[in-house]
């Protein structure tokens, strides 16, 4: 097997068990230990940390080591309050150059978007959650901003993936595609006032279903 695939092999494999909630946020990446469980030596093993901590799935302390993720909820209220914040800025200058088939598209998503969480599949769901908010707010045409609101989409989704007890509580309803289209009947209205309200309404109840006690997490060697 040549370098890049074995790289690429094991880069999938803890990726999945972060994602799926297998390794528990703050768990040591240990390079041995994960050397042993998949078979191969440590190389490929810390290019695939490095991705994963430019993903900021991983966080690498120096002279520690390796952690799966593990922002405090401070941490996530201050991403997502300054998400509101920006996006709502964006949005407000957005709002007028929308043309009536972004609007047919972003409705599209909606729709993929609400199937992505009624079959529970977080990382469908979370594909098209970001592509509902870039579509949108892409079209402020302000670059620096663009890429303030990318960077806190990219994060706060890594929260929603780890944390969100609705993929990991069976009897929770889904809410956002319901939500994200009121927001949208909002911005095809203009209506900044009421829209300045929902926005931030909408990531409160997102930080409100921050949860990790749903879990039982897995060590690496009952893994992989």
């Amino acid at each position: 097997m040549k370098k890049v695939s074995m790289e690429e092999n094991v880069y999938n494999h803890i990726k999945k068990a972060i994602l799926a909630r297998k390794l528990a946020p703050g768990k040591q990446l240990v390079e041995n230990n994960l050397s042993n469980s998949l078979g191969v030596s440590r190389t490929p093993i810390r290019n695939a940390i490095k991705r994963l901590s430019i993903e900021g799935l991983v966080d690498i302390i120096p002279n520690r080591g390796a952690f799966v993720t593990n922002p405090t909820k401070e941490e996530m209220i201050q991403a997502y309050e300054l998400r509101a914040k920006l996006e709502y800025i964006a949005v407000c200058q957005a709002m007028y150059f929308l043309t009536e088939s972004d609007f047919r598209a972003i409705k599209e998503n909606l729709e993929k978007e609400k199937a992505a969480l009624y079959n529970r599949s977080p990382e469908e769901y979370v594909r098209y959650n970001k592509e509902f908010h870039i579509s949108i707010t892409q079209k402020c045409n302000n670059k620096f901003l663009n890429e303030f609101i990318l960077r806190l989409i990219t994060q706060t989704n890594i929260y929603l993936i780890l944390f969100d007890d609705f993929f990991s509580n069976p009897k929770q309803e889904p809410y956002s595609p319901d939500e994200h289209s009121f927001i949208l009947s909002l911005i095809e209205d203009k209506d900044t006032k009421k829209l300045k309200i929902v926005l931030e309404n909408h990531f409160k109840r997102a930080i409100d279903s921050l949860e990790t006690h749903y879990y039982r997490y897995k060590e690496i060697d009952e893994i992989f």
